[in-house]
């Protein structure tokens, strides 16, 4: 497993995810479908009406970027 960061962008303000969630690395996974799950629950439950979520990795590499 790895550890994920989601962090929360609110205008030019960022709020940082100090703890991070281990989760599956889906290109890894065994089983992608079911690897997948956590990381629907996870985002969905992340991203909030005028903030921007980034996703990094534990080195801090940019993944994924909501829209505004």
């Amino acid at each position: 497993m790895a550890r994920y960061f989601f962090h929360q962008l609110i205008g030019d303000q960022m709020m940082w995810d100090r703890l991070g969630c281990e989760l599956l690395d889906l290109d890894m996974a065994p089983d992608p479908d079911g690897a997948i799950a956590p990381w629907t629950d996870l985002v969905a439950r992340r991203v909030q009406p005028g903030r921007i979520l980034v996703i990094t990795d534990e080195i801090g590499k940019v993944l994924f970027v909501t829209a505004r």
